[in-house]
């Protein structure tokens, strides 16, 4: 299981839908990393949309010198009002390189958790659970405080947790702010680090925000 931070919220994509394109770069182990992932959100009705995630990174430690992963499923909203929305997800998972015994393949089903506090202000947390062909399981939780003083600015806190059942857990920290110009177009910009007492891994993030086909 690899730590991709999950970027689905728990609203569903505006009409037209929603692109982010995210670039990492960082240290681990005095060895230099690159992320690179995506994240497309097609709604298909009020209450449903198509999602697709796919990651990866190169310079780590396996056979190959990369890993990835992508999860391409479905959401559905299922409580939603003026405040608050939850929504459950459901998809297939693909590890490119997972535990010993464990197949490439399985699935994984997300609880999703969003509130609007008002004056731009709102929270988000997702709860996500997988299973690999084999019997492996891990569990996911992240957790966003959002705030979004105008129409041209968001700055965000995020916290990632992963506990798969092949490696250690980790609690990352991601700081965040990123630049809406016309159309909806973001730039985003940040600082993302491990705080649960291991190497610290540094890393500069870089996103994309925009439309599918925009």
């Amino acid at each position: 299981m690899t730590p991709t931070p999950a970027l689905a919220g728990a609203w569903i994509a505006p009409e037209g839908g929603q692109e982010i394109w995210t670039n990492a770069a960082g240290q681990r182990d005095d060895a230099a990393f690159f992320e690179t992932s995506a994240y497309w959100e097609i709604p298909v009705g009020k209450n449903n949309s198509f999602v697709a995630a796919p990651w990866f990174e190169n310079n780590v430690n396996t056979d190959e010198g990369w890993r990835a992963e992508a999860v391409v499923g479905l959401k559905q909203a299922v409580f939603r009002d003026d405040q608050t929305v939850m929504a459950l997800q459901v998809g297939a998972l693909w590890v490119s390189a997972p535990g010993y015994g464990c197949g490439e393949g399985g699935v994984e089903a997300r609880w999703l958790g969003g509130r609007s506090l008002g004056d731009g202000a709102f929270v988000n947390l997702e709860v996500a659970a997988r299973a690999l062909e084999g019997g492996c399981v891990g569990e996911r939780l992240d957790i966003t405080a959002g705030y979004r003083p105008s129409e041209n600015w968001l700055a965000m806190g995020q916290i990632f947790f992963d506990a798969p059942r092949d490696g250690d857990e980790t609690v990352k920290a991601q700081l965040t702010l990123v630049r809406f110009g016309e159309r909806g177009r973001g730039i985003q910009v940040g600082l993302r680090a491990r705080i649960d007492g291991g190497p610290q891994e540094p890393t500069l993030v870089v996103g994309l925000w925009g439309r599918p086909g925009d």
